[in-house]
């Protein structure tokens, strides 16, 4: 194993840990979230790629896993988290999608919430795939959309343009109204349930932004 991926793993936790401290942090749109868990035990959390970094901090030391890309980022990305406490399932869109659907499948059935970045691991940006709701039509578990903003942060000139929160800023997280998948549900029917996701997410992303003044 290479120094890169043993350190920066280690240093990356690290850093979530601090910055998350630092944090000015409010919550949002709780009682979907208990609406959610009324639904079902066990959650599909659905997110931008680009608002990631405060989500895994505050969701960190639960029982949840993540998937994390087949590229070399995701194989940095999966140990940080595991560093934080989650468990994470490789794959994407493009690269081991199927069999990552189905190890997520038995995430949810062993007991744990899930979370996705709907729109990665490389984009388009904020364009639902369709592997959270394949997961919720077989499971029957809902998809809560979840968000977050900063007041001040940095943006990357990424394909997501991540965003960074700054140290001590105030920070916004927010869910959405839960999406049910049905078990019969057709290909017509999934592509507007992708539809719908992205929509709340969208909604609440600027709800979110305007929460902190960004």
């Amino acid at each position: 194993m290479s120094v890169r991926m043993t350190l920066m793993p280690v240093l990356g936790a690290g850093v979530i840990r601090a910055l998350g401290a630092s944090w000015r942090i409010r919550t949002g749109g709780e009682e979907h979230l208990a609406a959610a868990r009324r639904h079902s035990p066990f959650l599909i959390f659905a997110f931008w790629h680009d608002r990631l970094l405060p989500l895994v901090h505050a969701y960190r030391g639960r029982r949840a896993a993540i998937l994390a890309s087949q590229h070399a980022d995701g194989e940095l990305l999966g140990r940080t988290l595991q560093r934080l406490g989650y468990g994470h399932v490789r794959g994407s869109s493009t690269r081991g999608g199927a069999r990552a659907v189905m190890e997520l499948v038995n995430v949810i059935r062993g007991g744990q919430d899930i979370g996705i970045t709907v729109d990665g691991p490389r984009g388009p940006r904020h364009v639902v795939k369709p592997g959270a709701v394949q997961i919720a039509r077989i499971t029957g578990s809902a998809i809560i959309p979840f968000t977050s903003a900063s007041r001040h942060h940095k943006t990357f000139a990424s394909w997501d343009r991540f965003q960074l929160p700054y140290p001590g800023t105030r920070v916004m997280l927010r869910y959405g109204t839960p999406v049910v998948v049905p078990a019969d549900a057709g290909d017509a029917m999934l592509e507007a349930k992708c539809l719908e996701v992205g929509s709340i997410l969208d909604r609440i992303t600027q709800e979110a932004d305007r929460d902190v003044g960004a």
